[in-house]
């Protein structure tokens, strides 16, 4: 019978019950209701958690029961051991009443944020994925920025070699013209023909730019291959650290990525705090709802039985008593 299960779901007495008119089953079945609902959402949210981190679905689909178990041993106990007063006033004023309130307020939190994570689902995911694309764009940029200034040297090393294969050109031009007595444009030759004294000069100044352009290159040999290892090495540094990076997609991660965007978007901001609101509503619904309604014949009922069972107690302690005295006097 569902009205049978719905009644135990509140922790309602069965017994009490059948001496209560319809409207109090359908009452406490209401609150059994309840009770089922924040449970119900524990048991979604929990196994969402659990599977951000856990691949293995007997894990977090068996987690989520759990916890949804506890959900419900909890509001269960709340609604259960909540008696009604003379008044509601009295009822949603008293301690016991704003006690239950907060500790379902801190549940229905713990079942909360998980949904709202659910929820944002695909933001999330998009966000995560940019941050992993940012990271990769960064090692990128400055593994760039040093390649370029390696091949700036390089380019610097082949116009050295350069230079003085030009200027060796030049001087190899101006001896031709001054054996042959050609007069430049640019001063460069005497104009008299012969091998003179300036001839002399420049074919000596032309084979100290042969000897330099040979050491030169000997040395651009040894400048190459340091710049080709350092490329080399800056190469294996870009893959090792793109290598090492993890892109984890784990709850925590998905905790940062929401914070980003409801730091980065007022729309997203108000939505998660409205979901947060709604589901801690829902959690305290049940001993809110049991509140905030009147005293019927169930409680009336309860209570007599309760007051009855407290004074038979009572009767029996008293007799005890009696009976210890009149044992020790004799």
């Amino acid at each position: 019978n569902l009205y049978r299960f719905l009644i135990g779901c509140a922790g309602s007495d069965n017994d009490i019950l059948d001496r209560c008119p319809r409207s109090e089953h359908i009452k406490h079945a209401g609150f059994g209701a309840l009770v089922l609902v924040p449970a119900t959402l524990g048991l979604f949210s929990m196994t969402y958690a659990i599977s951000t981190f856990a691949d293995n679905p007997y894990l977090y689909v068996t987690a989520g029961i759990v916890w949804a178990g506890i959900v419900f041993i909890f509001d269960r106990f709340i609604i259960s051991t909540f008696r009604k007063k003379g008044s509601v006033l009295k009822d949603v004023s008293s301690l016991t009443f704003l006690s239950r309130v907060v500790f379902s307020a801190f549940v229905g939190i713990a079942v909360a944020h998980p949904l709202v994570l659910l929820y944002f689902h695909e933001s999330i995911e998009v966000n995560m994925a940019e941050v992993a694309h940012a990271k990769m764009d960064s090692i990128e940029n400055v593994y760039q920025l040093k390649k370029k200034d390696l091949q700036i040297q390089r380019d610097t090393i082949d116009n050295t070699a350069k230079a003085l294969s030009d200027t060796i050109h030049t001087q190899e031009s101006i001896l031709h013209d001054e054996i042959k007595g050609v007069v430049r444009h640019d001063d460069r030759t005497t104009g008299r023909a012969g091998e003179g004294p300036t001839f002399k000069y420049d074919t000596a100044y032309l084979h100290r730019l042969y000897a330099d352009l040979d050491q030169t290159k000997k040395s651009n040999i040894a400048k190459k291959m340091e710049n080709g290892d350092a490329i080399a090495k800056l190469d294996s540094t870009r893959q090792s650290k793109i290598g090492r990076l993890t892109f984890s997609h784990d709850y925590l991660e998905r905790e940062k990525a929401l914070n980003r965007l409801t730091a980065s978007n007022s729309i997203i901001k108000i939505t998660t705090w409205f979901l947060i609101i709604f589901f801690i509503l829902v959690d305290i619904l049940p001993v809110t709802w049991k509140g905030l309604t009147s005293r019927g014949p169930y409680d009336e009922y309860l209570n007599e039985i309760e007051l009855t069972t407290k004074n038979e107690v009572q009767h029996h302690v008293i007799d005890s008593e009696t009976a210890l005295t009149i044992h020790r006097r004799n």
